[in-house]
């Protein structure tokens, strides 16, 4: 069997602003694309835990493992917040912030060609 991976256009590159997000249909699948400074990242837009639409969620960062009495933000842009019950997943891999290794959304890799948006699947 090839593993043969598919492009679909999503867009051109242009009409995502830096900070901007789109929701797109793939295969049947609502994907959420987002544009963060020079990258693009695209996760899929249904939420494990009860299906909400991950897309309405907030984009932030979290806090991250430190010292007691000591606070280290970071992931800035980077933390999508599940808009109902606020699961948190790291839009670069599609990872749970509180369980990496068992809870995540399927991240998509996206590419830049002459301009337009490709989501690979």
């Amino acid at each position: 069997m090839g593993d043969s991976k598919k492009l679909h256009p999503v867009g051109e590159a242009s009409d995502l602003p830096d900070g901007g997000r789109k929701q797109v249909t793939i295969e049947g699948r609502a994907i959420c694309l987002f544009h963060i400074g020079e990258e693009y990242y695209a996760v899929r837009s249904t939420c494990p835990h009860q299906g909400a639409d991950l897309c309405g969620g907030t984009l932030g960062g979290s806090m991250l493992p430190s010292r007691p009495q000591e606070y280290v933000y970071g992931l800035d842009r980077h933390v999508l917040r599940c808009p109902w019950h606020g699961w948190e997943f790291d839009i670069r891999t599609g990872r749970s912030l509180f369980d990496p290794d068992r809870m995540r959304v399927r991240a998509y890799p996206v590419r830049v060609q002459d301009g337009r948006l490709f989501l690979e699947s």
